[in-house]
């Protein structure tokens, strides 16, 4: 069973501390982070994924550090990315499934289906260019799911999007984070996807505790 273990691990910027002491396991399953703007949610997201690296601590896949383990096997989607905008989406997908090391036609089907699922296939042979901002965002978290990444960090996917969207793509996290990968999403939907969710984590003041509103006991 796959795990990401955090032993102390802290960021610091200059002179501010974002998180300190920082110190989780997180297992198969969806955790959720709440939390107020500006407390180190997306902070914490980006040393999980190894796109910063922590002052001081360690962050370990299955029980070993280092970069290139955890990197083979994940899917990341930030709140903001600079997409190539002379690509179509399309190509973008593909762009990202080779940086993978997935097989190509593999990936085309896969994210042909991720985006009719989520409403954007219609437009995967249009310039990232024309696109809207929630087609942005749609776009963001179909790559990342590219694969079927044994680890899934969202930031604020369903941001900019209308309900209906937004319930789809909780629909497609909540179905791989049940297929056993280690999902862990930062969201203000805490309320309606808690009952899906094997923990709710609030960060605040630098640390990471478990949230008032966490999920039921009965979710494994």
């Amino acid at each position: 069973m796959a795990s990401l273990e955090l032993k102390g691990v802290g960021k610091a910027y200059g002179r501010k501390r974002v998180l300190q002491d920082i110190s989780l396991t997180f297992e198969p399953g969806l955790t959720l982070l709440v939390g107020p703007s500006g407390a180190g949610k997306s902070t914490l997201l980006r040393l999980i994924v190894t796109a910063e690296r922590p002052n001081g601590g360690s962050i370990l896949w299955d029980g070993r550090s280092g970069r290139g383990a955890l990197r083979k096997t994940l899917g990341y989607a930030p709140q903001a990315v600079d997409l190539p905008e002379d690509l179509t989406a399309r190509e973008f997908a593909m762009h990202i499934a080779a940086l993978k090391g997935l097989n190509l036609g593999q990936a085309d089907t896969q994210f042909g289906a991720i985006t009719d699922a989520i409403g954007l296939h219609a437009d995967i042979n249009n310039r990232i260019a024309s696109f809207s901002g929630g087609m942005r965002r749609r776009l963001i978290f179909a790559q990342a799911l590219l694969g079927e990444p044994r680890l899934l960090a969202l930031d604020e996917p369903t941001a900019e999007l209308d309900g209906e969207t937004a319930r789809k793509l909780s629909g497609l996290i909540v179905e791989r984070a049940r297929a056993g990968a280690i999902v862990v999403m930062t969201t203000h939907l805490a309320d309606e996807l808690a009952p899906d969710a094997r923990a709710v984590l609030r960060v605040e003041g630098g640390k990471v505790a478990p949230s008032v509103a966490r999920a039921p006991e009965s979710v494994a």
